[in-house]
């Protein structure tokens, strides 16, 4: 069986090296940009927007996770990357806690006023959805149209700029 390669492997394939090498705040912080990925692949300007994210992730993680929506999910993003926290949780939980691989998995709970889960399974819930959502959306004319500028890993370079050197570009 052949594998289909997509522009988001090489990405994806450093988020499960990050894990794999315990490296759970870099993993973190990727996964909640990848739905800015998708949204500004689909999007006729090529741009995201806190709308476009918390619609993208309610339509494609929506089932996933019970607890927190799309706009949890944004403020989250934005809290971690901006301000090194999980957001102003102001929706339906007050904390998010993400549990270490161990003895106990947690998936999708929610414990008085925090939202528990486990940080790779988060992380590899984040990963399907993207998968899935490129599956279904390769062929739609504003993901063709955006994708030549996403960046992506270039093994042989990216010429007329650079030959033969790996790149990311």
């Amino acid at each position: 069986m052949t594998q289909t390669v997509t522009p988001f492997d090489s990405l994806l394939t450093e988020i499960e090296l990050a894990i794999d090498g315990k490296l759970y705040f870099l993993a973190l912080s990727m996964v909640l940009v990848l739905p800015d990925f998708c949204a500004s692949l689909a999007a006729s300007d090529g741009r995201t927007s806190a709308k476009s994210y918390t619609e993208w992730c309610d339509k494609n993680l929506g089932k996933k996770f019970n607890f927190v929506t799309g706009t949890d999910l944004y403020s989250m993003r934005c809290g971690v990357l901006h301000n090194g926290r999980f957001g102003d949780m102001k929706h339906n939980v007050a904390r998010v806690l993400f549990t270490l691989p161990g003895n106990v998995t947690f998936v999708n709970c929610k414990m008085n006023d925090a939202y528990v889960y486990s940080v790779v399974e988060f992380c590899r819930e984040f990963m399907d959805a993207v998968r899935a959502w490129y599956a279904a959306s390769s062929n739609d004319v504003n993901v063709v149209e955006n994708l030549p500028r996403m960046m992506t890993l270039h093994p042989h370079g990216m010429p007329p700029y650079i030959k033969g050197y790996p790149l990311i570009g």
